[in-house]
């Protein structure tokens, strides 16, 4: 493998100090139908590693400033584990979000495989990531190239030299800052700026960060229901985005029984790859996103399907006025040092500990649909969910969506004790219900599924 250097970007660093802090990294977790041999995994394991530049690299620091450096790195670590019980690869992943990369040529990325003695055909995968070196879309590129070299050394096939992709540099020196409007609005906060009303968030209890802990609910919808809440969203010209976004928001409705105007604020990661010049494929490993928050105005009345449009509206106004080219770009302007930026990040963090330092009511990271180049009939995704720890600063809630082999999967993310397991439990549950209830009658409002959902 070639030696590779670079000093870390605006993105990778505000990951890198985030991560320092205690949060800064995403977790995967694969459930397979199928059998994976730890000895073939590893060797899959290098491929992917020759492959990928950013698998190769660890961050050091250096002059006040943090490089990527690739000297002496040593191979992904698997570990093997026989589960005890059922859920264990979620409490796994739960402990995964807590644990730090540790210093030294250790690559940013670890795997944990998990058999059962009682199911002898599965096993479930539980992949960390440092979240400066990946972003959503390179999660999966990862889990493909794995269950595709996979596939190729355990069916003896001939496999040809893996060729290293570029080492792609910063994303801030990539990005065609010509595509953004002449007048790009600076407020990103952008709906319903004549509401006067702070934006709701929900917080049950205070408690330290050192107290705070990162918990995962998993939920899928099943192929039949998923296809209708696809038509259905076609059908209102709308997308399972906006509808997620307004489950969401009538969820929160829902729990706060609010009987009068209520504003919500949410957020939005966006894919940069595509406003970068060139293009960045989704073959390359890197953290390539931005961020949009938004203000929502809900009240008893408000209609479901009308709300999905305005969220879906929202979001692509804003893409519109590339308000995320514009952020970064004020970013790369005032060109921060490392100490300057975790000034920042840690002030970002405590000016907001009397609120626990939630940013938003949620946020929604959305994967999309994917399919993956894997076709062996011995071997096949069941599901698959992803999540970012939240305990030190994040959302009241925050939810992984993405769409695999024609189902739905949701994992709900939230902070205990901030938010109760009960709260917790009641909240993703009723988001499920709503999306369901609201392919049934398309005329739904708040009051109207709060009502429907409590007889439920």
């Amino acid at each position: 493998m070639k030696s590779l250097s670079r000093k870390l970007g605006l993105v990778e660093m505000w990951m890198a100090l985030g991560h320092d802090l205690g949060g800064g990294l995403i977790v995967n977790v694969v459930y397979l139908e199928g059998i994976l041999t730890p000895d073939v995994v590893q060797h899959a394991l290098k491929l992917v590693q020759q492959r990928h530049p950013m698998l190769q690299v660890y961050i050091v620091e250096s002059e006040d400033e943090l490089y990527f450096q690739s000297t002496g790195i040593t191979e992904i670590p698997v570990q093997v584990i026989y589960k005890q019980e059922e859920n264990e690869a979620i409490k796994i992943a739960e402990k995964e979000l807590h644990t730090k990369f540790p210093p030294g040529n250790n690559p940013l990325c670890r795997l944990t495989l998990l058999y059962s003695h009682q199911h002898q055909n599965t096993c479930e995968i539980v992949i960390t990531f440092h979240h400066g070196i990946v972003d959503g879309i390179s999660c999966m590129r990862f889990i493909d190239d794995l269950l595709f070299y996979y596939q190729q050394i355990n069916e003896g096939e001939n496999i040809s030299p893996v060729e290293s992709l570029e080492f792609i540099p910063p994303i801030e020196t990539l990005v065609n800052y010509n595509i953004s409007s002449q007048n790009p609005r600076e407020n990103h906060q952008l709906a319903n700026e004549q509401s006067t009303l702070p934006p709701q968030l929900i917080i049950e209890h205070q408690a330290s960060a050192k107290e705070r802990f990162t918990r995962m609910l998993p939920r899928m919808l099943s192929q039949e229901k998923t296809k209708i809440l696809i038509d259905k969203c076609k059908q209102e010209k709308t997308t399972v985005h906006g509808a997620m976004c307004a489950a969401m928001l009538f969820a929160a409705g829902k729990l706060l029984s609010i009987d009068t105007q209520v504003n919500f604020s949410y957020g939005v990661p966006v894919n940069l790859r595509k406003y970068c010049a060139p293009e960045i494929t989704d073959q390359n490993l890197g953290c390539f996103i931005s961020v949009l928050g938004f203000n929502q105005l809900l009240e008893p009345n408000t209609s479901f399907w009308d709300l999905a449009k305005e969220c879906k509206s929202q979001i692509h106004n804003s893409l519109i006025s590339c308000v995320h080219i514009t952020r970064l770009q004020q970013g790369k302007l005032r060109n921060l040092d490392m100490d300057s930026m975790k000034e920042l990040v840690i002030k970002s963090i405590l000016s907001k500990e009397d609120t626990m330092a939630r940013n938003n009511l949620f946020s929604i990271s959305n994967r999309g649909k994917f399919q993956f180049r894997h076709q062996a009939y011995h071997l096949k995704i069941k599901e698959l969910y992803f999540a970012t720890p939240h305990h030190i600063s994040g959302d009241c809630f925050w939810l992984g969506v993405l769409t695999l082999n024609d189902q739905l999967f949701c994992n709900f993310i939230y902070v205990e004790p901030v938010i109760s397991d009960r709260t917790a439990q009641l909240f993703a549950d009723d988001v499920m219900t709503v999306i369901e209830k609201v392919c049934i009658n398309p005329n739904s409002t708040l009051t109207m599924l709060c009502e429907s959902v409590t007889q439920h």
